[in-house]
């Protein structure tokens, strides 16, 4: 059974595609770090140490973010192996998939 809606898992798709999804912590921070980080999307089953960490780095930098589905549905999702964080670097695409996350709760 899979936690992320259909059309979110469309839209990260379409993210990854298009380059406007970073995929894992490395690339994640690094994007935080250059102001490029438009949406962070957490795990749940991120260990709470590091979902503490990832919170405190988005409040700090002013990004939204979500904790929506689990690091094996992301690997799934995006075709690669297990993933515990997302960045969505555009506007658009972001906005987007946090308009479907408002319809959908």
């Amino acid at each position: 059974m899979t936690t992320v809606p259909a059309n979110i898992r469309t839209l990260l798709g379409f993210a990854k595609k298009s380059g406007k999804l970073l995929c894992g912590e490395t690339a994640v921070e690094s994007a935080i770090k250059r102001n490029a980080a438009m949406l962070v999307i957490l795990a749940h089953d991120l260990p709470e140490k590091r979902k503490i960490h990832w919170e405190y780095w988005c409040r700090n930098n002013k990004i939204k973010y979500v904790t929506l589905g689990t690091k094996e549905e992301f690997g799934l999702i995006l075709g690669m192996s297990e993933r515990s964080v997302l960045a969505v670097i555009d506007s658009q695409m972001a906005a987007a998939i946090r308009k479907q996350l408002s319809h959908t709760v």
